[in-house]
């Protein structure tokens, strides 16, 4: 495929999935690719947007591969979900290259890189100051020995032949999280002790807290230094039970969903000033007895949105403010006919959500000043999102301020643009196109 190159003013490419933006400019803007899975096929494959059609596709062990994005916009984490536990990389080909006032857009040749990772139960990727981290949750205690670890990888090197890689090995197995924060420094999940010890196998397999941890310089000999610690049960401002759900937001602080109840709630991190001092913490209750599981955000957006439930299915969206000083009932927004809120994503600028619901609508809702829903389009039939659902399911991703939702039944992809409230593309891909390429979810 030729290389063409775009200008633009103002496009976020923290997401996986590739590039729309509206521009001043004398020729139409360039539209990138879209990366899909197939429900049936062991593929995935790309979908040109400037082409409207797929153009390069490339084989995986099992069908509906999941996908994970790298910050940046150049690289897809695919979850092969093979036995070996096997991660690789697929390189969109969209290379993007910051000019101060504007970014330029190059279309290489997609491909799938030789580059994998293999390990037990690969689960949690999150990527940002250059650093993309791999997290394997290990074994659980009782079904015998493994080796939970994280591999983290600099994004820069992934380009070439060998990319530099570094492992952490987790103390013990646990369903964890690894926050990469630059200067070598690492924010990452401590495993929960009962869980760790195995003899009680109702214990959870997640963490109730984290620490900072500081890699040694390569010059030096290997190791880690504890920087900061956050995983004191005795201390609700200290610690995370149950952890589950990131999301990073303005200021350079990170939001973590703990469980509900006394000493619940959100914990924020940030950090002042350089070096290794400044780390602090508080946590940001729950406006009920209920609790977020996955959380979402936007660089620059002054809201988070989370999931919220007290147990699956979550039926409701938590607006979260991380400034603050406690959240409200009308933060709250129940999902109508009290279905799962099943898959919800931000829009570029962090201003408008979108919701794709067991009943086939993706809904469309401002956040500010207060929860407004938008609009409502019948997007594709009635559908089973519960976690393991053997049929197929259709996915939401969104990239600026277009969603597109894969439909399965009729091969399908389609558009819908968030800031007109119109819908877009709707393009046949043939076969049964299911989980789509799109931004971080913890």
């Amino acid at each position: 495929m030729p290389s063409s190159q775009l200008r633009f003013a103002g496009l976020g490419l923290a997401g996986c999935l590739l590039a729309s933006a509206a521009l001043a400019h004398d020729h139409a803007p360039l539209r990138g690719r879209l990366v899909f899975a197939d429900h049936e096929k062991p593929v995935i494959r790309i979908l040109d947007l400037d082409r409207g059609e797929v153009t390069h596709s490339f084989d995986v062990p099992k069908p509906n591969p999941g996908f994970a994005g790298v910050s940046g916009g150049r690289y897809v984490v695919v979850k092969t979900g093979d036995e070996a536990g096997t991660l690789r990389i697929l390189d969109t080909g969209l290379i993007a290259e910051l000019h101060g006032d504007h970014v330029d857009l190059d279309k290489a040749e997609p491909k799938l890189l030789d580059f994998m990772t293999k390990g037990d139960r690969p689960a949690h990727v999150i990527s940002g100051q250059g650093q993309l981290a791999l997290f394997y949750d290990g074994l659980r205690p009782w079904e015998g020995k493994s080796e939970p670890k994280v591999v983290m990888v600099a994004i820069d090197s992934l380009a070439k032949p060998n990319p530099a890689t570094t492992i952490w090995p987790s103390p013990a197995p646990q369903h964890g999280i690894a926050v990469p924060l630059g200067a070598r420094q690492w924010l990452i999940s401590m495993p929960n002790p009962a869980y760790a010890k195995g003899d009680d196998r109702s214990a959870s397999p997640r963490p109730n807290g984290f620490e900072v941890l500081e890699q040694a310089k390569p010059q030096k000999a290997g190791g880690w230094k504890r920087v900061a610690g956050f995983n004191d049960p005795a201390r609700a401002d200290a610690s995370c039970r149950l952890y589950h759900g990131y999301a990073p937001a303005r200021g350079g602080r990170h939001l973590f969903g703990c469980a509900e109840g006394e000493g619940g709630g959100l914990l924020v991190l940030s950090k002042a000033g350089k070096g290794t001092a400044g780390w602090s913490a508080r946590k940001l209750a729950y406006p009920d007895e209920r609790r977020v599981s996955a959380l979402r955000s936007r660089a620059g957006g002054r809201y988070l949105v989370g999931n919220y439930g007290l147990k699956a299915p979550y039926d409701a969206l938590l607006r979260i403010d991380p400034d603050a000083k406690a959240l409200a009932a009308e933060d709250v927004l129940p999902v109508p006919g009290g279905q799962a809120v099943c898959q919800f994503e931000l829009s570029g600028n962090g201003s408008r959500l979108a919701n794709l619901t067991p009943d086939g609508k993706l809904r469309v809702y401002a956040l500010a000043p207060a929860w407004q829903q938008l609009a409502s389009f019948d997007v594709v039939p009635a559908f089973d999102c519960a976690y393991g659902a053997k049929t197929p399911t259709p996915s939401l991703a969104v990239t600026g301020n277009s969603a597109f939702v894969s439909d399965p039944a009729s091969g399908r992809i389609r558009e819908y643009h968030l800031d007109t409230l119109k819908q877009g593309l709707d393009m046949p891909v043939g076969g049964m196109p299911a989980n789509l390429a799109g931004s971080d979810a913890g």
